[in-house]
């Protein structure tokens, strides 16, 4: 990715606007202008690897949190069940605490309002006149979680979810329905259109069954290509569909790379629908291979990890960043694949995949999140990015 979490106080479901992460093995840089420039290398730096954990969640909300098991685990309760992680005498929740604490920090600010008595009798009208919100938007408590290695931030506030909202006279549904269906008739990407109204990477196009590459005409990186769906309708893919489309690029990444072997650093970015960038309404995602660094964000990230590692003792982030989450009830497993509810969405509504590599079990989850994003959700839009390890990894040098 289930979990929704739209400016609510249910923290354990959230769907999203999206950025997907596959995790990486070995992360190569710091961060911080304040730290030497130079790397240290750690000999006894952990491997990311998928593992089972010994305690449950549900063990874990009992006696680590202090909750019961009917009690449905709650952002604004965060404070307190790390506190009650901290204080307790079981070592495991002491260390789940010290885990939490090394990589995030957590903050309860309070915001004031003073509201005249015209605009309160507004204010009033938007709460339904309810007299507990009332007293709540006076002093709003704000919970503000800062992931200290990414520099992502989330600040939560129960009261926003009760802004008023405007809505669309057409719905969601009848507007992208109907946008699909125009953009058929003269679609570049149909049938065998792609033929001639797409262009070529230089050592051809490679085709599935499912699914096509199509150099991308206007590039943003020298190694850019399209990988085509031959299935229009971005909203109603099969999990077959979805996988094709990954194994073609892992087969366009490695004939790139086999290429330029210089070139090693593997991302995809997926805009479905006009509302989230997408230029072309037929299912399609980028694929780019880049020089020695990855794009803005996922490359903070890998900074990040690396500079977590030096830090606590060569621990891998990515291994902490998952224990977490899952003791806190936000992971939804499926094989070795994770749906993660992270702490810090980038956007209001977010959720990352994590898994060693791509296999059925990861193209089953994305599958699963797509088709609660459009059948439960009513979401018919969404931006997607992925990150891969490098390619041939155990060659790659720290710079």
């Amino acid at each position: 990715m289930i979990h929704i979490l739209r400016d609510t106080s249910i923290l354990i479901f959230i769907f999203i606007f999206f950025l997907l992460i596959i995790v990486f093995y070995q992360l190569n840089y710091q961060i911080e202008p304040s730290i030497s420039r130079e790397i240290i290398i750690l000999s006894k730096s952990e491997k990311f690897k998928i593992v089972s954990n010994e305690y449950s969640s549900l063990w874990f909300q009992k006696l680590c949190l202090k909750t019961t098991l009917s009690e449905k685990l709650v952002v604004e309760n965060l404070p307190q069940y790390l506190n009650n992680a901290r204080s307790s005498t079981d070592n495991i929740c002491r260390q789940f605490a010290t885990k939490f604490d090394a990589l995030f920090r957590l903050e309860e600010i309070y915001g004031l309002l003073k509201l005249s008595p015209v605009y309160l009798n507004k204010v009033n009208q938007w709460l339904h006149n309810n007299t507990i919100l009332v007293e709540q938007i006076k002093k709003q408590r704000i919970i503000k979680i800062y992931n200290r290695y990414t520099h992502e931030e989330m600040l939560y506030n129960y009261m926003r979810s009760q802004r008023p909202q405007t809505k669309s006279e057409i719905s969601p549904e009848a507007y992208t329905s109907k946008l699909l269906e125009d953009s058929k008739k003269n679609c570049d990407f149909c049938g065998k259109n792609y033929l001639n109204s797409t262009a070529e990477d230089r050592f051809g196009r490679l085709e599935h069954r499912l699914s096509y590459t199509a150099a991308n005409t206007f590039k943003y990186d020298r190694w850019h290509t399209l990988v085509v769906s031959r299935n229009h309708d971005t909203l109603h893919l099969a999990e077959a569909e979805i996988a094709d489309m990954f194994e073609l690029a892992l087969e366009w990444f490695r004939r790139a790379y086999s290429i330029e072997p210089m070139y090693t650093c593997p991302e995809m970015i997926w805009d479905a629908m006009p509302k989230s960038g997408a230029s072309q309404m037929h299912t399609h995602l980028q694929a780019s291979l880049g020089f020695d660094i990855y794009y803005g964000n996922i490359e903070r990230t890998r900074q990040g990890a690396r500079f977590y590692a030096q830090r606590n003792n060569g621990r891998n982030y990515f291994n902490d960043y998952l224990y977490i989450h899952q003791m806190l009830g936000l992971t939804i497993q499926i094989g070795n694949a994770h749906i993660i509810v992270h702490l810090t969405p980038i956007k209001d509504l977010e959720i990352m995949i994590m898994d060693e590599k791509l296999n059925k079990n990861f193209y089953k989850a994305l599958h699963l999140v797509l088709q609660t994003f459009v059948d439960d959700l009513k979401e018919y839009s969404f931006s997607f990015g992925m990150f891969l390890p490098p390619m041939a990894e155990d060659s790659v040098k720290l710079t």
